[in-house]
């Protein structure tokens, strides 16, 4: 496939043609930079060539984004596009008939047009339905025309769409991977869970039991602190072990819509007692109001034990709660101005019983059920670093419409 596949722009459907010198520079992005000299790349690219910003500002729209810069595109693409794209099936079976060529460049000189007359990127006409598009300037077409009949001055066979996919197929396997090892590990842990706790369970009971009976007939008060202590802790291993239960077999979830607007207002009035006595602030930046598929009263308690681990890693600063969605489902993040967590403890964050707490992070199991609880919702949740912060994102199936 040597096109790039039709996109909806403004509810034109375009077929933008993918230019030889940009495909050759995409697939030497990908092969040749690591992502943060890869984001840089984008961006130059994206104000060099507008037939392709055109296209992946519109991938990025569909899917509920609205960017107003080639910064922000760029930053897109390496964060999510680039799987998105390397997912794409390029020749689909129920492909529409092509969209008319000349069309597609006309409504992309007017597109450009408008992005200079308005002195804004094209980013933001294209992400903003709303934005007024003016007739094309003689000039801009006559630029763009130039554009797409520049050589690459690059040897050899011509990249198509499809060679620029296979390369970022082969550029994420190792993300891949990582998520298949991570879902592996936490199956090991439920049927660890499951044998371990009936095995551990019966003992701490014996323990607790006859460390009660000696208390109550114990006279020496240095005896009582002593064995008070073993029940103390013979219950504290017993709640670790209800933990464990509760990963192997939860309770069964009442799955419905859910409006994501009431569930982060509900979450943002009962942690406010936690948060506004030591001075931290709670923002909501509203998104679409949306319905998720979900259990209302498991979801509020993961949410809660989010923004409680970020009470935690926060002596003074701000946590904020935003959503967003696209056609299928609904990205709820939590993010906060505390810490960053190193990279060895990402990858093992949503281990039993981890904790970061030297980072002021880490709820013991908490996370870990916050994972079992998503995945019984058929959703998902990752914990990243920001520039100052750290975002965890709770992703909730969209309910149809």
């Amino acid at each position: 496939m040597t096109n790039w596949p039709s996109i909806t722009v403004h509810g034109q459907t375009l077929g933008l043609p993918a230019l030889p010198v940009t495909l050759d520079h995409l697939v030497r992005i990908v092969v040749g930079t690591d992502a943060d000299k890869r984001q840089h790349d984008y961006v130059e690219l994206f104000r060099q060539d507008p037939f392709c910003t055109v296209w992946l500002a519109a991938l990025a729209w569909a899917r509920g984004q609205v960017l107003e810069s080639e910064v922000d595109l760029a930053e897109w693409m390496v964060r999510e596009g680039e799987q998105v794209v390397a997912e794409l099936d390029p020749n689909p079976a129920d492909e529409l008939i092509p969209p008319d060529a000349e069309l597609s460049a006309a409504y992309l000189c007017q597109l450009v047009s408008t992005a200079r007359a308005a002195q804004r990127s094209i980013v933001s006409i294209v992400t903003n339905p709303s934005s007024e598009v003016i007739p094309a300037e003689e000039q801009v077409a006559n630029d763009l025309m130039k554009q797409m009949n520049a050589a690459t001055g690059s040897t050899g066979p011509l990249v198509t769409f499809a060679g620029w996919q296979k390369v970022l197929n082969w550029d994420q396997r190792d993300e891949l991977f990582s998520r298949q090892l991570h879902q592996k590990k936490m199956l090991a842990v439920k049927n660890f869970a499951y044998g371990a706790s009936h095995e551990i369970n019966n003992p701490l009971g014996n323990i607790t039991s006859r460390a009660q009976n000696l208390v109550k007939t114990e006279e020496d008060p240095y005896r009582r602190r002593e064995l008070s202590t073993i029940e103390t802790q013979a219950h504290r291993a017993s709640s670790m072990i209800a933990d464990l239960m509760l990963f192997a077999h939860p309770p069964t979830l009442t799955i419905e819509p859910l409006r994501v607007n009431t569930l982060i207002k509900q979450v943002v009035r009962e942690m406010r007692e936690f948060t506004e006595p030591i001075g931290l602030t709670m923002e909501v930046r509203e998104g679409e109001d949306v319905s998720i598929q979900a259990d209302e009263k498991a979801c509020l308690e993961v949410c809660k034990a989010i923004v409680q681990n970020s009470i935690d890693a926060l002596e003074e600063g701000q946590i904020i709660l935003s959503w967003k969605s696209d056609d299928t489902k609904v990205l709820v993040t939590i993010e906060d101005n505390g810490p960053l967590i190193s990279e060895e403890q990402l990858d093992v964050i949503f281990d039993p019983y981890f904790s970061g707490r030297e980072a002021g992070r880490g709820i013991g199991f908490g996370l870990t059920k916050a994972w079992r609880v998503m995945q019984l919702q058929h959703g998902d949740i990752t914990v990243s670093n920001l520039k100052q912060g750290v975002a965890t994102t709770l992703q909730f199936v969209k309910t149809p419409q």
